[in-house]
C-alpha cells in the first residue's frame, strides 16, 4: 500500500436483508454504503419484492 500510495482506511458496507418469517428464505438483499441512512434503503429492499407485505420487523435504525 505504501508502495501505491494508497490510503490503509477501507469503507464500510452495509448489507440489508429482507427473510421470510415462515420459511428464512433471503427474498432480497440491497448493499449500501455507511453514509446511507437505513429508512432510505427500506422502500428499496421492499419495493421489487412480488408478493405481498403483511408486516416488517426490524430494528430502530429503521424506524427514522
Amino acid at each position: 500500500m505504501r508502495k501505491h500510495d494508497k490510503e490503509k482506511r477501507r469503507t464500510w458496507r452495509k448489507l440489508h436483508l429482507a427473510i421470510d418469517a415462515a420459511t428464512h428464505e433471503v427474498i432480497a438483499a440491497e448493499v449500501s454504503l455507511e453514509s446511507v441512512a437505513y429508512s432510505k434503503v427500506l422502500p428499496t429492499l421492499l419495493n421489487p419484492l412480488r408478493r405481498k407485505v403483511k408486516q416488517v420487523s426490524a430494528d430502530g435504525a429503521y424506524d427514522t
